[in-house]
């Protein structure tokens, strides 16, 4: 699946004539230019965010894992083998004897457990995942059991297809950490989690070396990683939130990978003939939010005139040339149960637009605060406001950093994006379809459904069924007729673009493949002999 989406773009064409002082990072270092906005911790439990999961992915290792070029198949990483017991309750996973954290104590099936337990009743959004299934701070340490030093046994509290809970092993927030070090440097029964933000006790290839929020993380290679000592003696990864100032020092050669670049600066890299992008297809989508707590936009009428007051196919050459690929659908493309086709559900069309409205009650039109989830959406946003006018609504735009507002469903009109990391449909339709209970009280902030308000009781039976079943058929006819329900109901997740995320790259730098679950790694990245020089 994964590599008919991935696009790479090799773009060639003539050197700047002008460049500012050009010099090449080190063969033996790897720079990273990105957005480190927002990091409180390095600790898995902690996280399960884009930028932060590559950085936890390179510190821990995880029990298994999964190829960028192949979603589907789970390969050995810590646990060498596993095996499902006939009635799909007990997975049994048999750990590899020659790794060993940076501390140099053996990696054992007692710091497997321990730190799935942890995850559980630590309770933060590294949890997200893994309690799906069922675990609680009350079960989980009975559940999640050493059967002797290499092999660890998971026992499911309820029916669930075994291969998401696999998958969920493979993310970043179920690195497996040393149970010992953190234990030591635990306080006020905080799982060692204070100590974690800005420390490592991982076995992966890298260790932490610097941490400072807001500006830099220093990571360097472990020569006794048991899958061999890293090509990059360092890893640095620095925070360089301006997108221009980002793209000139790729130009330059004083970074090797650069994340969040902007459209415009990424149309002019592409110009350079030493220079990489590569489009990574996310498991999210592009969306307006429109909350149900408004008794205007309660009407179906009104969120269907929003289908047709967004000009899309005018942005999707431009600002989502390199960001999204039109997608109207729930499921994301290339997944079961995904429809062959479906980039133009809603088409742009002001006069069906105003009908609606006018069908609804407003006649005249209707005014709404439109909000952006962050700067990295606000130019989708302007695009909305521009184009819905034309529809009939009237969009006061207020920029700024509006997620907690949307978690919070303190918000109108919202436009943003959104991520998963299990490579499989009941992922997505869990953040978009699903919301068991739409009391305030719940705080379900978690499902994107329940921040705008609405609950669809015959969605969440599927996406239940989706969770228990089997079958990979009888998954694909559940995806099938949620997203057929989800297309008819006028929902208040208006889905326009399905996400890719562009990395760019310096050509030199060899084996750095961004990953769709964010699970990034960097053991393998070589550089070849720069082209740059400093001039004498």
């Amino acid at each position: 699946m994964l590599k008919q989406l991935l696009t790479t773009i090799a773009v060639t064409g003539a050197l700047m004539a002008a460049q500012p002082s050009l010099a090449a990072s080190p063969p033996n270092m790897l720079v990273i230019g990105t957005n480190l906005t927002g990091i409180r911790t390095l600790d898995p439990a902690q996280n399960n965010a884009r930028t932060v999961s590559e950085l936890i992915s390179n510190l821990y290792d995880n029990l298994v894992q999964l190829s960028p070029d192949d979603l589907k198949t789970l390969k050995p990483m810590l646990a060498t083998k596993w095996e499902v017991s006939a009635d799909g309750k007990i997975i049994t996973l048999t750990l590899r004897d020659d790794a060993v954290f940076q501390s140099g104590n053996k990696v054992t099936a007692e710091d497997a457990a321990w730190s799935i337990q942890r995850v559980i009743k630590m309770g933060q959004v590294g949890s997200t995942d893994i309690a799906l299934w069922g675990f609680t701070s009350d079960n989980v340490e009975k559940l999640v059991r050493a059967k002797d030093e290499h092999t660890l046994e998971i026992e499911l509290p309820q029916a669930v297809n075994t291969d998401l809970v696999l998958y969920s092993l493979a993310g970043s927030s179920i690195g497996i950490v040393d149970k010992k070090t953190v234990l030591s440097h635990e306080a006020n029964g905080d799982f060692g989690g204070a100590w974690l933000s800005a420390n490592s006790a991982g076995s992966g290839p890298f260790s932490l070396a610097q941490w400072r929020p807001n500006d830099v993380a220093i990571f360097n290679a472990q020569p006794k990683y048991w899958g061999g000592k890293p090509a990059m003696a360092r890893v640095v990864a620095r925070h360089i939130p301006e997108s221009g100032n980002l793209r000139l020092q790729l130009e330059a050669g004083d970074v090797d990978v650069g994340q969040y670049v902007a459209s415009g600066d990424l149309d002019a890299l592409a110009s350079n003939k030493d220079v990489v992008i590569e489009n990574v297809p996310g498991l999210g989508f592009y969306y307006i939010a429109l909350n149900q707590k408004d008794p205007d936009l309660q009407k179906p009428k009104v969120r269907e005139a929003f289908q047709h007051a967004f000009d899309w196919k005018a942005i999707s050459g431009n600002i989502m040339r390199y960001t999204g690929f039109p997608w109207q659908s729930m499921i994301p493309r290339g997944m079961i149960g995904a429809p062959e086709e479906a980039a133009v559900r809603y088409d742009y069309d002001p006069a069906k637009a105003k009908a609606l409205l006018a069908e609804a009650g407003y006649p005249n039109g209707l005014k709404k605060v439109l909000n952006p989830s962050g700067a990295p959406t606000l130019p989708f946003a302007e695009a909305l406001q521009a184009s819905a006018r034309a529809a009939g609504f009237d969009l006061d735009l207020v920029p700024g950093e509006f997620t907690p507002a949307f978690r919070e469903r303190k918000f109108e009109v919202l436009l943003g994006n959104s991520g998963a990391r299990l490579p499989d449909p009941f992922a997505v339709a869990t953040q978009y379809a699903f919301n068991p209970d739409n009391s305030d009280e719940a705080r379900l902030g978690s499902y994107y459904l329940w921040r705008t308000g609405m609950k669809v009781d015959e969605l969440n039976t599927l996406i239940d069924q989706s969770m228990r079943e089997r079958d990979t058929e009888k998954r694909t006819d559940i995806f099938k007729k949620m997203d057929g329900i989800y297309a008819g109901m006028a929902s208040p997740l208006v889905i326009f673009f399905q996400r890719t995320d562009p990395y760019v790259m310096r050509a030199n730098v060899k084996n750095y493949h961004g990953h769709t679950t964010w699970s990034t790694r960097w053991h393998d990245v070589t550089k070849e002999k720069s082209a740059w020089r400093v001039p004498i």
